[in-house]
């Protein structure tokens, strides 16, 4: 090969690595993280707890953990790692990650091994356990969603839509929605009886959305044919492949083990309500 085309070759090769970086392997995350100084983190800004802005200000679970995990990469190297967020949805989290975007997306994300190979990631172990729950008035509405007999919304292709499918007269679902907050709404409006989704969220937006949930509102949880809840742990979402298995191990072994990770944990997470404290309870039971 001439020395004129190996140029053009080489040239060409940079050019599309310039602008088609999601090409890139994202192998030895961590490697890359402390080579730039930077570790960019996926963060959802519509869940309660977990990531939301209050005031424009970005605060929750996930946020905290994310500046944590930054002070645990900066140990041992001379200049700190900084932290940058980028906005995620249900929708782009996935890509977010499998195009090296972002580093890591932390959110209220189910892991189940059909999502690792549908999307092609790793999740972690997970740091919190809900389940999917429906919000219903109290009274006649809460009756009538008990026994199958009213219209209850989901938000499309979620697990909490699943979920309902197994366990719900399908004629009885509508899953229009797009948000969680659209949905709340929907049962504020009485335009459906019952939302489902997951059951801590589901109490974040009630409280963020001024509703009186001890005297005027109820959490009905939906159990499969065994008595169970649809129960879901959340996790990480991390690049997948046996290359990155090393970033995973290492994010898990934080979530594990670090003090402030517990701390954080604890704070955002160890007491939220007696509702998720019984679904916790279920959920862990043998």
């Amino acid at each position: 090969m001439n020395k004129k085309l190996k140029i053009i070759i080489a040239s060409s090769l940079a050019f599309l690595a310039a602008i088609f970086p999601q090409k890139i392997s994202h192998a030895q995350t961590q490697e890359t993280i402390i080579r730039r100084e930077l570790i960019v983190v996926g963060v959802r800004g519509d869940s309660p707890w977990f990531g939301f802005r209050n005031d424009g200000k970005w605060t929750g679970y996930c946020i905290d953990i994310a500046y944590a995990l930054a002070d645990r990469l900066s140990a041992n190297q001379l200049d700190p790692i900084r932290v940058r967020l980028v906005t995620s949805t249900t929708q782009s989290r996935w890509d977010l990650v499998t195009s090296g975007r972002v580093d890591l997306e932390c959110g209220p994300n189910s892991i189940s091994a059909e999502r690792e190979a549908k999307h092609g990631i790793n999740f972690s172990s997970p740091f919190f356990i809900t389940a999917t729950q429906i919000l219903a008035k109290k009274g006649r509405q809460e009756e009538d969603v008990k026994v199958g007999n009213a219209t209850v919304g989901v938000v499309r292709n979620t697990t909490n839509e699943s979920d309902l499918k197994s366990a719900y007269p399908l004629e009885k679902i509508d899953n229009k929605y797009l948000s969680r907050e659209e949905g709340v709404q929907a049962v504020m409006d009485g335009e459906v009886s019952g939302f489902a989704s997951d059951g801590t969220l589901l109490l974040g937006s009630a409280e963020m959305m001024n509703l009186d949930i001890e005297n005027d509102y109820t959490f009905i949880t939906i159990n499969q044919e065994n008595g169970r809840p649809f129960c879901a742990g959340y996790g990480f979402i991390l690049p997948g492949g046996e290359d990155n298995s090393s970033w995973q191990r290492y994010i898990n072994d934080f979530l594990a083990h670090n003090k402030k990770a517990q701390r954080i944990r604890k704070k955002w997470l160890g007491n939220l309500s007696e509702n998720s404290q019984r679904i916790y309870d279920a959920c862990t039971q043998k």
